[in-house]
């Protein structure tokens, strides 16, 4: 499709209405121009993964190793004191507070309440979702969830086969008799567990199938109360630096985390930790555990594998979709252009893909810019432009989990570019908009990682989590750094 060829597009589907699919759902809404805007959230309320079910749930393993299969359905799980209900377990755990500053996380003329600390709390977080979305439940159908999504190239319309909870029908799916002109996935990136391959590790899991789980089977230190030999947490992103913490604090125990580089997220510090490197291979017989440098762990009963998750979309048709967008790798989603818009298929659309970047304000600004292409209020460029971005971000990022980064001050400059063509639009005044990014907020995500490391250290000493960054200022616990920045040069095409 060029920019001389219109959409016509009246009926969207939006898969998933969590953080990324309520921005979606305002922004077609506001656009005022399509006839059925329809979300299906398998889970029962808005705030996708906020919503936390582990104490309702028995779910602390995994079935095998390694998990790299992108295709498999991760079903509802029975709650443990009323089999009839199913829930959908997530990835945030018991104390889990926010790694991004309550100023970089609202939406778009939504702030936090007042009292709301610094780096919020989950439970916070999740009401924050649900009042932003409130009003927007017509367009929700919730327990429902997408089996399958196919496309009829004829046509050039879209059909859904959903499964709604508690099991209508005694758990037969049936198809949702509307065809849409578009999808939307707004899915999000925290379903799919990835555990790589390690030498040996298949063995270790066969003969010590507990000891091993990933971040999203945790919960708490109370898991591990009891452990008597070593623990070793696998990764140093966000998740790995939190847990490690944790664990360390609040057990005692010293723990073993893996980091291949320094992390780029904040990480709080513990005398505890001791910081290996990445793992080479497992010995089930003896329980150790050897690393790249040749340090060999001996009495190793807990292996947290914190190593993300896979971009896994299974409810996209392979015959019908796949031969236009290549999704199933677990890495990234390509061809894209604006890491939006399948080149070969610009019906279909991904919210919130990118890394690195703060999902509410980048999913309102996807979301506007999107629904002002597919109100021809905004013109693609040609197949080739397309093409280039693509390109480019492969000669940037290389071709594998990292194509999708967008490290700082990258996630601004893309932001602000697509808040330029927003502005730009026809119709200028007309739809939703995103946050546009200021100089306060621009020197605040340049200082993110020291901000949230003097928050910790703030809260280990006084007990009470800061409201403010001047409350951390004035008590002596954080200063700006000297490389923050109040401005970011917006480039005219990339990134």
């Amino acid at each position: 499709m060029s920019a001389s060829t219109s959409f016509d597009i009246k009926n969207v589907l939006i898969v998933g209405a969590g953080p990324t699919g309520i921005s979606a759902i305002k922004a077609f809404k506001k656009e005022n121009s399509f006839n059925v805007i329809k979300a299906y959230e398998k889970r029962s309320d808005f705030g996708g993964l906020w919503n936390y079910v582990k104490p309702i749930i028995s779910n602390e393993s995994i079935d095998t190793v390694p998990l790299l299969d992108t295709w498999k359905r991760i079903p509802a799980v029975k709650t443990i004191n009323d089999p009839k209900k199913y829930v959908f377990d997530s990835a945030v755990y018991k104390n889990l507070d926010t790694n991004v500053p309550k100023y970089l996380m609202e939406y778009n003329n939504f702030p936090f309440p007042d009292n709301t600390p610094l780096f919020p709390k989950r439970d916070t977080v999740l009401e924050y979702l649900k009042s932003f979305a409130q009003g927007y439940e017509e367009y929700v159908s919730f327990n429902t969830e997408v089996l399958d999504i196919v496309y009829d190239k004829d046509t050039k319309k879209y059909r859904a086969k959903i499964l709604e909870y508690p099991f209508l029908d005694k758990g037969k799916a049936t198809w949702d008799p509307v065809e849409y002109d578009s999808v939307v996935v707004a899915s999000g990136n925290y379903d799919a567990p990835y555990i790589p391959h390690k030498e040996g590790l298949k063995e270790w899991f066969e003969h010590h199938e507990n000891t091993i789980i990933h971040s999203k089977n945790y919960d708490s230190h109370e898991q591990f109360q009891n452990v008597e030999g070593n623990i070793v947490v696998v990764g140093n992103s966000a998740s790995g630096s939190d847990i490690a913490f944790q664990l360390a604090t609040k057990t005692g125990k010293k723990i073993y985390q893996t980091a291949r580089s320094e992390s780029k997220l904040p990480a709080p510090k513990s005398d505890k930790i001791v910081f290996v490197k990445d793992i080479e291979k497992l010995d089930y017989i003896n329980k150790s555990v050897t690393f790249t440098d040749g340090f060999v762990l001996e009495n190793v009963d807990k292996i947290i594998f914190c190593t993300g998750f896979l971009k896994s979309f299974p409810f996209l048709n392979k015959e019908t979709i796949k031969p236009f967008v290549d999704y199933d790798n677990g890495k990234n989603v390509k061809v894209l252009y604006n890491h939006i818009i399948p080149v070969e298929l610009p019906t279909l659309a991904f919210i919130g893909l990118p890394r690195f970047v703060l999902p509410t304000r980048l999913s309102e600004t996807q979301s506007a810019w999107l629904s002002r292409v597919w109100n021809n209020r905004i013109d693609l460029p040609s197949k080739d432009i397309q093409e280039t971005y693509h390109e480019w971000f492969v000669e940037q990022n290389n071709d594998d989990a990292s194509l999708h980064d967008l490290v700082f001050p990258a996630d601004i400059q893309y932001s602000q570019r697509l808040n330029r063509e927003i502005r730009q639009a026809k119709k200028a005044n007309k739809g939703y908009f995103g946050l546009e990014w200021n100089g306060n907020n621009i020197k605040i995500r340049s200082s993110i990682k020291p901000l949230k490391e003097s928050y910790v250290k703030h809260y280990q000493a006084t007990g009470k989590h800061a409201l403010t960054i001047e409350e951390l200022i004035e008590s002596g616990y954080f200063e700006w750094p000297e490389d923050a920045t109040t401005c970011v040069q917006i480039p005219t095409q990339v990134p």
